[in-house]
């Protein structure tokens, strides 16, 4: 350990251990945090699964909601998944999705088409959208990176007491939860924005008021996963932040000596 003086004030910089200490106890409280997500991901999957019986007419009443949707007159196709090559978990009715660059609607229309009016929902995002809607999609990457270079940021030991001349880094390090939120908050806006049109388009086309619900709670859960990610992926980064802080901000001397000696 050294000291380090800063606006006059004696300090005591920590040791080795202590930040080994933080960066391992860190660690941890954000793998406990991001825990629940795998569950929530598999209630999605189990309520998808659930409405495969049912499968036939929601298939006859995606491609209604596709052929009234306007989509078509935008070059937007539909790819059966079960029929072409596509990655497999698309074959298998795992995945579904929209692809912007090709303007197709990617799924097994043999297992999931309940899934398809979402992805319509994101083809009338991407293309025939208000309100700047149709930007949110394209901050999904950016902004999933920015989230997962914030727990790099959160980690970084603490080289400066608190009180210290503040720098861009310093100002990253000191929100890093708050910006890992911000930053997956576009694409939470944009999925729920795809789901409501997806419903929509679902209730023009005629889709019955029991299958309908039951699509309602697959976008729920589905929606979960997002909301989720940006939700405990922050608190994550939060707390993580907030433990190297304690473990490896050097302390003023007086407050080092009275944890050391009560």
């Amino acid at each position: 350990m050294s000291t380090v003086y800063y606006n006059g004030q004696e300090y005591q910089t920590r040791p080795l251990m202590s930040d080994v200490g933080g960066y391992m106890l860190a660690s941890a409280a954000s793998a406990a945090i991001l825990s629940p997500l795998p569950y929530i991901g598999k209630s999605f999957q189990k309520q998808l699964n659930r409405e495969i019986p049912n499968n036939h007419l929601f298939k006859d009443y995606f491609y209604k909601s596709f052929n009234i949707s306007g989509l078509k007159d935008k070059g937007v196709g539909i790819v059966e998944a079960q029929f072409n090559d596509v990655p497999l978990d698309y074959k298998l009715g795992h995945q579904a999705c929209y692809d912007p660059f090709n303007r197709k609607v990617i799924l097994n229309t043999n297992k999931i088409s309940s899934a398809g009016f979402h992805e319509l929902g994101h083809a009338l995002n991407a293309l025939k959208s208000k309100w700047g809607i149709k930007y949110l999609a394209k901050l999904r990457a950016p902004g999933y990176a920015i989230a997962g270079l914030m727990e790099y940021f959160a980690i970084f030991s603490r080289s400066k007491p608190k009180d210290a001349p503040r720098n861009l880094t310093d100002v990253i390090e000191d929100n890093c939860g708050e910006i890992a939120f911000i930053a997956m908050l576009p694409t939470v806006i944009e999925e729920a924005v795809a789901s409501y049109r997806g419903i929509k388009l679902a209730k023009k086309s005629g889709v019955p008021k029991s299958l309908l619900n039951n699509m309602k709670k697959i976008y729920l859960k589905a929606h979960a996963t997002y909301s989720g990610k940006a939700i405990l992926g922050g608190l994550a980064v939060y707390a993580s932040r907030k433990i190297m802080d304690y473990f490896t901000r050097p302390r003023p001397i007086e407050e080092s000596q009275s944890l050391l000696f009560g």
